[in-house]
């Protein structure tokens, strides 16, 4: 089915829903609501089939739950609830990203809401995860001991991890895999998350690292991740307060245009660059098994 923007649009906002009298006209009133309901399922079609056809139920009590409680000086209805909606789904996408991280596991609804606190507490606060003041910060912002926010830092580093996603026309590709290259595919607006939570995978790898590798390995990782932080001004915001983040190497490859090879690196550490290059493999397969860091 089509559906067209324009169309809803003019619909939701010519509707008669909110100069009725809900209980003299009950009948004319619960028509309304019903054409309402679709016009904003069908306008949320129309923005993007793809991504919103999988929450037709959420939508759906969404648009009903706006209906409820919309007061015509809240202004435009639309704008109301496209902000609802805006909410909700980040909710959703939430929880969905929870779910992907530990594939099989099952958590209620508090777990999750707790791991979501608590991932985007380690990503903006800009104090060392692995620090007592983290732990004691964390624990205050979110009312929890802090024997609790090490459980949740514990189960973080053990979870499954796949760098596997999938864009918006369902096709998969992994973030992982694109690294040597440093070019990367299929990364927009709607993938932000995505990178956010690439990147704290690999700030997690690298935080087991021994002391003496993480120099090298901080040059290599800045250089082959720098582009994806090109275009978003978010993603480099995060990108420079990641314990990897080598600013003088970033700022050389954006000058190129191109990665620095691990030659070139090498050399500045006065190694081979076999030696170089076998420590980024061993990083790079390492990705998805991040429990195993304290085996190197």
């Amino acid at each position: 089915m089509n559906y067209d923007k324009d169309e809803y649009e003019q619909l939701i906002d010519s509707s008669l829903l909110f100069t009725l009298d809900r209980e003299k006209e009950y009948i004319v009133y619960r028509r309304e609501v019903l054409k309402m309901v679709e016009y904003l399922y069908c306008y949320l079609m129309a923005i993007n089939v793809h991504k919103y056809e999988t929450f037709g139920v959420e939508i759906v009590d969404t648009a009903k739950r706006c209906i409820e409680s919309y007061k015509p000086d809240s202004g435009r209805f639309l704008n109301y609830f496209s902000s609802a909606w805006k909410q909700t789904y980040g909710h959703l996408i939430g929880r969905e990203l929870v779910r992907e991280k530990f594939k099989g596991i099952h958590f209620t609804e508090y777990e999750e809401r707790n791991f979501r606190k608590y991932m985007r507490l380690a990503q903006n606060m800009g104090v060392d995860t692995e620090s007592s003041e983290f732990d004691d910060r964390v624990a205050e912002a979110m009312g929890i001991s802090t024997s609790d926010v090490d459980n949740l830092r514990s189960m973080i580093n053990c979870r499954p991890i796949y760098g596997s996603r999938v864009n918006e026309e369902g096709e998969e590709y992994s973030l992982i895999d694109q690294l040597d290259s440093g070019k990367y595919t299929d990364i927009g607006v709607l993938q932000f998350e995505a990178v956010k939570e690439f990147m704290d995978i690999i700030e997690l790898a690298f935080n087991q690292l021994q002391e003496r590798q993480k120099p090298l390995l901080a040059m290599l990782i800045t250089s082959k991740i720098a582009f994806l932080a090109l275009e978003d001004e978010r993603i480099r915001a995060i990108l420079k307060r990641k314990a990897f983040f080598d600013e003088g190497i970033f700022e050389e490859t954006m000058s190129r245009g191109e990665q620095i090879q691990a030659k070139e690196i090498a050399d500045r550490f006065g190694v081979v660059e076999a030696s170089a290059s076998r420590s980024w493999r061993r990083f790079k397969n390492g990705l998805k098994t991040p429990c195993h860091y304290n085996e190197w």
